[in-house]
């Protein structure tokens, strides 16, 4: 298993904050690695169960996987990913800040599946790279987002 986490702190609400992370088409904008993601559950509100079909590129190589938003709540959205090759999770943590802000915890996990497994320790420097893009790309994104977005749904 490889795995990388990251906190950040924005001035936005948390609310907005979380109904943007937890709709996973948005990744294109904010994770450096992702090249396409399309909804493809058909579309519909974002909640549990809706499905995005991501493109990646990850050490050169491409990758696709199927996310599926598997919790959301007032403050933690997961998606699990899977393709023949990995299943990973991303779990965003959303919590309020006492000056109207929020923090961001985002924590990626993959597990490599058959042969793979045995690259995990060569991987490790590619995630750490990965978070270090991630703090740099996502904060700006947050921050110009405008206006408390609805909350999303309690399951």
């Amino acid at each position: 298993m490889v795995g990388v986490q990251r906190v950040m702190a924005v001035s936005t609400p948390a609310a907005t904050v979380l109904g943007y992370l937890a709709d996973h088409g948005h990744s294109e904008i904010w994770d450096p690695t992702v090249r396409s993601c399309v909804r493809s559950d058909g579309g519909g509100p974002v909640a549990v169960g809706a499905a995005w079909h991501t493109v990646s590129v990850w050490s050169g190589r491409e990758s696709e996987l199927d996310h599926t938003l598997r919790e959301l709540d007032d403050r933690r959205v997961l998606f699990v990913a899977e393709n023949p090759t990995v299943t990973a999770t991303e779990e965003i943590v959303v919590e309020p800040a006492d000056d109207g802000g929020c923090t961001v915890s985002f924590h990626a996990e993959v597990r490599l599946k058959g042969l793979l497994k045995l690259a995990a320790p060569f991987l490790r420097r590619e995630f750490e790279r990965h978070g270090d893009e991630l703090e740099r790309t996502l904060p700006p994104v947050l921050e110009r987002l405008q206006g408390p977005a609805p909350a999303p749904p309690l399951t």
